[in-house]
Formats: structure tokens, sequence, C-alpha cells
């Protein structure tokens, strides 16, 4: 009963060496607020705006945010302002609007669901114009 008892507390210390060693190395790896704001402005470079159903005159108001030159500006203008990143330590969560948009872990950042990016955006202009 004995060896169990030293086996079993070495796999258990072994186990708390290997989740402290994760935590640190989480830590030392979690993505900056830039490191968000890259990987959304990625999304937003390549994305096709025209698959956002607009109303009439929010179609109006895209054209002449875009041809005023406002599409290399939209993310000092749009997004920066509504961007926020919560940082847990051992990873972080960047919220647009209070939407939950990305993810970073690991030097990593994803997008949760970069669909709801272009409606947040729009929706954040029109309040905004009013």
């Amino acid at each position: 009963m004995t060896k169990f008892k030293k086996k079993l507390k070495i796999a258990l210390l072994v186990i708390v060496l290997l989740f402290g060693a994760l935590a640190v190395a989480m830590s030392m790896t979690n993505p900056s607020n830039s490191d968000h704001l890259s990987v959304i402005s990625d999304y937003l470079n390549n994305y096709d705006w025209s698959q956002v159903e607009l109303t009439e005159e929010q179609q109006a108001q895209y054209t002449a945010f875009m041809s005023s030159g406002a599409n290399a500006n939209i993310m000092d203008k749009e997004v920066k302002p509504a961007f926020q990143v919560n940082d847990y330590g051992l990873w972080s969560v960047g919220t647009l609007k209070g939407k939950d948009v990305t993810l970073g872990m690991f030097n990593k950042v994803v997008l949760l669901d970069g669909e709801d990016i272009p409606k947040l955006l729009i929706d954040r202009a029109e309040n905004n114009d009013k």
C-alpha cells in the first residue's frame, strides 16, 4: 500500500509540474492587443463587403464612406474605438461592441465569428451618425 501511495504522489507531482509549465508557457505567449487587431484588419481587408445586406440608406452611407478613402482608415475610425481585449493571463479575448470576436493563446489569434464583425461595424457607424 505504501508503494502505491508513493507512486501516486510522484504522479500527482509530475502532473502539477506539467500544468505549471503549461501555465507559464501560456502566460508568456499570450497575444497582445495589436495581434488581435492585426487579425481583424487582415479579415476586413479580404472581406467581400457586397455580402452584407444593407438598406438603401445604409448602402448610400457605405458608398460615401468607401469613396472618401475611408477603407484604409476603417480600423482607426470604426474598429479601434469599439475594440477591447480582455487579458485573462493565460489567454485573451477580443470584443467588439461587447461581442467576443477573437481568441488568443500561444501567440496565435483566431476569429471566433468573423461574419459578425462587418455587421457590428455597420451598427456602430449607424449609432455614431445619430
